[in-house]
């Protein structure tokens, strides 16, 4: 049986007796001061009158002793370490489970113990100091260094304000572990220092996008490598798509909004992309796009690389392949034409009998691949000299 039940059922049979041992003596007493009043009703109002005050109480008792197992609830089974130590002599007066589980003490052992007793070494005069000059009104805010009962130390941020417990003047305390909060936040920054040098030392254009906000964090590269000058550029992610060349934006964007469907990590194209002086650089982007846990694109980080030169050799390239590619099908089966009849020709040729007529019609022949011969040289020479251009 709860406490709360003993507690009404205890404070009705006290209201009970108190009624039957008075109600008589009370009758009497009502029936001289209200002589009115039809003395067989009295004890049907002195009943009532009882049953009403009887149930108030009980409701009244009932009702304070849920809140204050309410609120005990909520101390002892918050997530969160808390505990109430008396204000003058430091001594712990209780502590929730998250503390027991957290600091590795029993709760019997808190009892023994001072708030001294779970702070770094170090910092113990620096807690009396704190505590000299905090007042015990003061609504208090404050990052430390705890110990645990293994020695492992770890850092806290303290809320506490004062309170009443048991008669003590005391105060109520919350401890918040921030040591993952730390670590995430001097990772961050070392992550963001690396970042910074890295945009800064690089030719290539670096950025990163918030995709939810829709905000773009960009390097030098906008302003070194396309002119473009600071007032100039926005932080939105249109301001890049709209400086595409309009034959490649088409199908950048069809291939962007597909990785994004089928949540590919990494983003690798190659597009034209307009300068602030109008003319057109080719451009290799690469990117890792970062997902939530629904699969929604969050964040991408990336680096633009100018590859117009890299662009142009390779056009240069495949030019010169062209043009040998012309020159090696000319040796191979136009120039065997000519140099055929030419040796066919110079067979044919009988100087012993002397037949003028023939052989004049051979040289005619032979005058005929020659300059064939001779025009095919010469498209070999021009096709090398563009190709040497």
């Amino acid at each position: 049986m709860s406490a709360t039940a003993l507690k009404a059922a205890g404070l009705y049979l006290l209201l009970g007796c108190i009624w039957a041992g008075t109600n008589s003596m009370l009758w009497l007493s009502l029936a001289a001061h209200f002589p009115q009043v039809n003395p067989a009703l009295l004890p049907y109002i002195m009943h009532a009158a009882f049953v009403t005050v009887s149930t108030v109480l009980v409701f009244v008792l009932v009702r304070n002793n849920s809140r204050r197992n309410n609120y005990r609830l909520l101390f002892y089974e918050h997530p969160l370490p808390m505990w109430i130590y008396e204000w003058g002599t430091l001594k712990f007066l209780a502590v929730n489970n998250a503390a027991v589980k957290k600091y590795g003490y029993s709760r019997k052992e808190f009892m023994g113990m001072t708030i001294l007793d779970i702070r770094h070494p170090s910092t113990v005069n620096d807690v009396l100091e704190d505590v000299r000059k905090t007042s015990q009104q003061f609504i208090y805010r404050g990052v430390w260094q705890h110990q645990k009962k293994n020695k492992e130390i770890f850092p806290v941020e303290l809320y506490s304000h004062s309170t009443h417990y048991r008669g003590h003047e005391a105060r109520l305390v919350m401890a918040v572990d921030i040591d993952a909060e730390i670590r995430s936040t001097v990772m961050a920054k070392d992550i963001g220092t690396r970042y910074e040098l890295l945009a800064q030392v690089t030719q290539d254009y670096i950025y990163y996008w918030d995709m939810v906000s829709d905000h773009v964090t960009r390097n030098h590269g906008p302003s070194s490598l396309f002119g473009y000058m600071e007032e100039d550029i926005t932080s939105h992610g249109n301001w890049w798509y709209e400086k595409i060349h309009p034959e490649d934006a088409g199908t950048i964007e069809h291939r962007f909004q597909a990785s994004l469907r089928n949540r590919t990590v990494q983003w690798n194209a190659e597009y034209r992309f307009r300068c602030a002086n109008g003319q057109y650089k080719f451009v290799h982007d690469r990117g890792h796009i970062i997902y939530n846990e629904e699969g929604q694109p969050v964040r991408m980080i990336g680096a633009v690389q100018d590859i117009t030169e890299k662009q142009q050799y390779v056009e240069q390239l495949q030019q010169q392949n062209t043009v040998l590619q012309d020159i090696a099908h000319i040796n191979s089966h136009e120039i065997r034409k000519p140099v055929a009849s030419i040796l066919g020709i110079m067979s044919m040729f009988d100087l012993d009998k002397n037949e003028p007529a023939f052989n004049s019609r051979l040289l005619g022949l032979l005058q005929q691949s020659t300059a064939e011969l001779d025009g095919l040289l010469h498209q070999i020479q021009h096709k090398l000299r563009s190709l040497n251009k």
